[in-house]
């Protein structure tokens, strides 16, 4: 029955009192409700990545490394396929115009723009029987449709991350540093690429005995190119003095600066990546780590903070982690590839492509304890052909991100290439920055500014709010329609019951 406390009762003045008391209540009950503090969104963070554009590329899926020049975007491939051709000069709605040249049984898996000179290195390596082989080319006018126009044979010994560095004094003297993971013979050559139509090796160094790995992953170079920062997979981070290559001096080659006993390592896990972080003596390393039966499983690798301040003895400051990289969640999703891959740095972001977990933000300005701010996880593609490694999430984010006029363009094995946009902290680090990449030192503007407002803005289509709580607005509204519902529920039982002759049995 409803309302037992009005049975029985004749009208009158109590009965009057108690029916105002339960109309006060209906009101204010909801009002209350509407004051308290909204449940917050399950793994809210403090800052977004809206997403501007997509484009998968056809969904072919086991795409690779990204660069950027003039309006054109450069995406190659994990297998065989040829680098895609994508125009972004609206970088809401990028387009693919074409494709560059293919080598059969070879992967297109690493590219660099030399912008100044309006050119592009493509680095294959043999996947089934290919050319261990760089392409060169070169554009006048549209680079749309840029000319081959050089080759550098490895012959038998495969290439396998590079970084581009230029003279900042000379824009067009450009070196490559080409580390030859798993290859026999030196663990890194350096080319000459001023004149890409006859690239030049002009030496080589070999990992000194005693560092536990002979092989060397990646390497990155500081702006100045004095200092080489060498990733040594298992065998940890060394740094190098790589001024005699930047100097141009006969017969250079690298100077150990880090001894064995004081490199950084992560055992069981590997060095994969250094960056060195804008303006600071500290390195982003990451730890990349396949699933089994492909690697070493879980706990997947995070990335590092390192203290490089004293060359001899690199010191571990912070760790830089996702959820999935908890233990036990990591069990949980151990088929999968929720590891750190690739960073691009300003002087307190790092932006860093995690594989299964997307492309991630975090904030450097306490190094000691780095702060996750964004992410996006992209999905929708389904994509022709997947990489059996990596699990089967549809996100698989892989490349270096690049900034380019405010705009982060990544590349998603499976989903292709994404345009992002960063809101929150330290935006303006990204807002304001011309260019920027992890893999090489160019820092010229590598777009024109952008033609229309539709390039400026987020375009309405995909410009939505985070997930979360509705807005206090919104709730106080509901609040008060139910409170006013009640509250007509409550008198209209009250009159009924006064009009009763009595009491039902």
């Amino acid at each position: 029955m409803c309302c037992p406390e009005l049975a029985g009762r004749a009208p009158g003045r109590e009965h009057r009192r108690r029916v105002v008391r339960l109309v006060r209540a209906a009101l204010v009950l909801p009002a209350l409700l509407a004051l308290q503090p909204a449940a917050p969104a399950l793994a809210a963070l403090p800052a977004s990545l809206q997403l501007v554009s997509q484009n998968a590329l056809g969904n072919r899926g086991m795409n690779a490394a990204l660069t950027l020049a003039d309006k054109c975007a450069y995406v190659g491939s994990r297998a065989d396929a040829a680098p895609a051709v994508v125009d972004v000069a609206n970088p809401a709605a990028p387009r693919v115009v074409g494709q560059l040249s293919a080598h059969p049984g070879s992967t297109p898996r690493e590219l660099r723009a030399i912008p100044s000179q309006r050119e592009v290195a493509v680095m294959f390596y043999s996947l089934n029987g290919g050319p261990n082989i760089f392409d060169f080319y070169r554009w006048e006018s549209d680079c749309h449709s840029p000319a081959l126009v050089g080759h550098y044979d490895f012959g038998k010994r495969s290439p396998h991350e590079f970084f581009l560095w230029e003279d900042p004094q000379h824009p067009s003297r450009v070196l490559l540093f080409v580390a030859m993971f798993g290859s026999s013979g030196p663990a890194l050559d350096v080319l000459d690429v001023s004149n890409v139509a006859q690239p030049a090796l002009i030496g080589a160094w070999s990992v000194p005995s005693g560092y536990g790995s002979p092989t060397l992953h990646s390497v990155a170079l500081s702006a100045d190119g004095r200092t080489a920062y060498l990733s040594l997979w298992t065998g940890g981070l060394v740094m190098a003095d790589a001024s005699e290559f930047t100097a141009g001096t006969s017969g250079a080659t690298l100077r150990a600066l880090t001894p064995a006993a004081g490199r950084y390592r992560t055992p069981p896990g590997n060095v994969h990546s250094a960056v060195p972080v804008p303006r600071q003596t500290k390195v982003i390393t990451t730890d990349e780590r396949y699933p089994a039966p492909y690697g070493q499983g879980c706990p997947s690798g995070t990335a590092h903070v390192v203290d490089v301040s004293n060359a001899a003895n690199a010191q571990p400051v912070g760790t830089i982690a996702v959820p999935e990289n908890t233990p036990g969640t990591c069990s949980a999703l151990a088929s999968d590839t929720w590891t750190s891959h690739n960073p691009t740095l300003t002087a307190h972001l790092a932006l860093v492509s995690w594989y299964s977990a997307g492309l991630q933000v975090f904030a450097l300005d306490d190094p000691a304890n780095p702060e996750r701010l964004a992410e996006y996880r992209a999905a929708g593609a389904q994509p022709i052909v997947r990489d059996v490694q990596l699990g089967t999430t549809d996100t698989m984010t892989w490349s270096y991100p690049v900034i380019a006029h405010g705009y982060i363009y990544v590349v998603d094995i499976n989903q292709g290439l994404l345009v992002l946009r960063y809101h929150g902290a330290h935006e303006d680090e990204i807002s304001g920055l011309p260019f920027a990449e992890g893999n090489s030192n160019v820092t010229d503007n590598l777009l024109p500014p952008s033609p229309s407002p539709s390039s400026t803005a987020l375009p309405r289509a995909t410009r939505s709010p985070a997930p979360g709580p509705k807005s206090p607005i919104s709730r106080a509204l509901l609040a008060v329609i139910l409170a006013i519902v009640l509250a007509a529920v409550v008198l209209a039982i009250a009159v009924a019951r006064r009009r009763r002759p009595g009491p039902l049995a």
